[in-house]
């Protein structure tokens, strides 16, 4: 799986700390920022890390700002992208087998460490289902 990850200013300790989880369990994945706490617009870096997965450089995405909204807001403007923000492990796990979301968002203000490496673990693990009704529900999305 290739795997692309980026945060604003709010999410850059969350991030820094999924990506030692994501080496911890030999994921591979690019960041594409911020690499700090310094003040960058998650626009700039949602649409980064969407346009990437958009056009197949990646398999999924990860995105994380101060609540996950923005960055969701921003991906899903983004044609081909499924951007789910999750909370929890349930939505990560039927983000993922139901709606086959390509980008995982997350609130860094609202999310401890452990709960946040429980949805991506889950959110990574988790296949599409390709159950005739999701596959339907998937096609009428432009």
């Amino acid at each position: 799986m290739r795997l692309v990850i980026g945060n604003d200013h709010a999410g850059f300790f969350l991030k820094e700390n999924l990506k030692e989880y994501l080496e911890e369990v030999d994921i591979e994945y690019e960041d594409f920022g911020g690499h700090s706490q310094e003040i960058v617009d998650y626009p700039d870096i949602g649409f980064k890390v969407a346009y990437a997965v958009a056009e197949g450089k990646y398999d999924r995405g990860i995105l994380i700002c101060g609540t996950g909204i923005g960055m969701s807001i921003v991906a899903n403007k983004v044609k081909g992208i499924r951007a789910a923000l999750c909370e929890n492990p349930f939505s990560a796990r039927y983000s993922r087998e139901h709606n086959d979301a390509n980008i995982l968002t997350m609130g860094a203000w609202k999310l401890g460490y452990r709960i946040a490496r429980d949805i991506v673990k889950i959110w990574l693990s988790t296949p599409f289902s390709k159950e005739k009704d999701h596959l339907r529900r998937l096609q009428k999305i432009p």
